[in-house]
Order: structure tokens, then sequence, then C-alpha cells
């Protein structure tokens, strides 16, 4: 295996997708789910009372359904060769919990219940790149079939198909997203399939990056990453804009400055990154992932929390994500706040911090 192989070997582990376990796990009585290298499809199984879940489903239609429906999932993992040959056929397993109140059924099945598919995403039914007419699993350019008859709640549903790689070297990203027809899309288990396809010229390190800022379906080998940063953010909408070369590749919901400690407004740079700032004065705040922009203390930076209210002051940023109620500077969810801490750079990021952003944000596009 060549150096460069070993490095895709490496990545590919770092982003196949993480098991999601938590308590939910016990009360569905998914009793296992085997942790195995990303291409050994063969060994993946799913239990669930002892019985092998994924090809043991009975065709039962008799549910009591609730008053109020709740169509929610969460995803367990995805499965897949991160890098491939190219125009190579490869597998593709995704695993979904279902937490909502109703059961799934596959569009094969005879029952009349909500039919469960991934859909691709981003752009909404879109034709997958991955896709051919002679692959299993598909159903049509935009669907993928549940492999299950019928999936009840609490219960984990499989998705299992083929896809081609492109002829030539290449990055390729496609989101999926679960949707039940006719019904509704269950938008907040979306997640994304990432393909190297050949040999590309990009480090494993840059690899990871313009995979994390495609924020659309589609190749990403284009993506500049030497190009000019910039970062937008609309006081009114409470909204911040990541930029590169015009082209918006995170959107996030942030907290700026209450009514009597405003976010200032104007023209800035990122001249400061600090992993974790505290304040100076009391009660001394903690401010991970602190990202300075202006004299006097302001910056972007994960949710602040305090040493000593056992997480009291934290679960309530949390709820507040969405509101000026800050001390005048942009708090991000953890996660958002990690991205814009390694896509923002020294002296070369530009700020723009206004009212209103609407114009500016309908001149760009997204990646």
């Amino acid at each position: 295996m060549s150096v460069k192989r070993l490095l895709f070997s490496i990545l590919g582990s770092a982003l196949v997708s993480a098991f999601l376990m938590n308590a939910a796990f016990a009360d569905s009585k998914v009793l296992r789910v085997s942790t195995v290298n990303h291409d050994d499809f063969e060994a993946v199984k799913v239990k669930v009372a002892g019985q092998d879940f994924v090809h043991t489903v009975n065709e039962k239609c008799d549910f009591e359904y609730p008053d109020e429906k709740l169509y929610k999932s969460q995803v367990v993992s995805v499965r897949r060769k991160l890098q491939v040959d190219e125009g190579e056929t490869f597998r593709i397993k995704a695993f979904l919990l279902n937490t909502g109140n109703t059961p799934w059924f596959s569009k094969k099945s005879n029952c009349d219940g909500p039919k469960m598919s991934l859909g691709t995403d981003l752009e909404r039914d879109r034709d997958s790149e991955l896709y051919s007419k002679d692959l299993e699993g598909w159903d049509g350019a935009n669907r993928i079939f549940m492999d299950q008859l019928r999936v009840d709640p609490g219960e984990v549903a499989s998705f299992t198909f083929y896809a081609k790689a492109p002829n030539r070297d290449d990055i390729l990203k496609e989101y999926f997203t679960p949707v039940l027809e006719g019904i509704e899309w269950i938008d907040d288990s979306n997640f994304s399939v990432e393909v190297v396809s050949g040999d590309v010229n990009d480090s494993p390190l840059d690899i990871r990056r313009k995979l994390n800022y495609k924020s659309l379906s589609g190749y990403a080998s284009d993506i500049n990453l030497a190009g000019n940063r910039e970062i937008y953010v609309d006081l009114s909408k409470q909204q911040l804009y990541a930029v590169l070369d015009d082209k918006i590749v995170r959107q996030f919901t942030i907290s700026s400055g209450a009514y009597d400690t405003p976010t200032p407004i104007g023209d800035f740079k990122v001249t400061l990154k600090q992993e974790v700032r505290v304040g100076s004065k009391p009660p001394h705040y903690i401010m991970p992932k602190f990202m300075w922009f202006k004299s006097g203390g302001y910056g972007f930076h994960a949710l602040p929390s305090l040493r000593t209210d056992g997480g009291a002051f934290w679960t309530e940023a949390v709820n507040h994500i969405g509101r000026p109620v800050s001390h005048g500077c942009i708090r991000l969810l953890p996660e958002d706040a990690d991205f814009l801490f390694e896509f923002t750079t020294l002296e070369d990021t530009k700020v723009s911090i206004r009212r209103k952003q609407d114009q500016k944000v309908s001149e760009l596009e997204k990646v």
C-alpha cells in the first residue's frame, strides 16, 4: 500500500460517521451494532431482540396510530469506502433509528402506512452523481429503498445501495435525507457520503477541508482553499455566513449583543485566536474558540460558561441562540464555533457586521 493510500485509509476512518449511542438505544431493544472496518460490509449486522433484523422483518400492516403523529429519526452510522478507483462500483450502507411514534414502511411494502426512503438533497431531489440505472438499491436517480419492509418506533432501518465512482480523479460529496413520501422530509437526519475517486493531488488534510466546506452536493476538487475568507453577520436575522471566494460555505444561527450591550457594527478583521479565553472581569466567563475582531474584547466564540454554576449559564446560553442577549460578542453553538475557528485566518479574514445583509447575501452563491 502506498503512503498516499495509507493516508487516505486513515482519513477515511476519521470521516466515517460515529455511532450516536444513547439511552434511546436501550429503550429500543437495539442490542448490538457491529463496529468493523469501513469497507467490510459483510460483517455489519443490526440485532433486535436477538434476531438478524435486516433479514427477518415480517410483513405486518396493523398499527394503532396516535392522534398526533411524530416523524423523527436519528442517524446511527453510515458505512462506505472513502478512497475508490476511477469508475469503481462500491457499496454504501446507512442505518437510521426510528425515533418517532409511527412505523415506517418500504415502498416495496404492500401496507398503506408511511413509505420511507432516502432522498437526494442539497439540492433536493437532484439526480445523484453516484447513480446508475443498473445499480441495486436505487428507486430512480434520487431515491434509495429501505431494506426492511417495516421498521417500528425504536427500531433501526438500513438502506443498502451500490454507487459508481466518477471516471476521473475527483472529490465528491452527496447529501441524503430520509423522506416519508407525501408526508415530510426529516431534515435533522441529513447526512453526507464522501468519495475520493482515483489519485487526486490534494493532501488528506486539504481533502478534509474541501469536503468540510462543501455545503451542497457535487464535486469539491475546484474549491480554492487559498481564496478570500469573509464573515458576514446579519443582526436582524441573527445569522452568520462564512464565505470563501464569494461562495457561502456555512450559515449559522448566532446570539449577538443585547440592546444595552450591542455588537459593534462595521468592518473588521480577525486578529487573535484563542482556544479558550477567560473574561478579565467578574463573573469571568469561559469562552472557547475565541476569535477577536475588535478592541474592547469583541469576538466570536462558542457558548460561554461559568466555572462554579454547574453548567446552568451554558444551558441558558443554548436556549438563547437566535436571540440578541450577549454582552457584545457573537456566540455560536459549539460545533459551529469549531468550524469557524478552523475556517478563519489571522489578519486575512474580513468581518462585516450589519443590521441587515440581505443585498450582500443575495449576491453570494453556495458551494
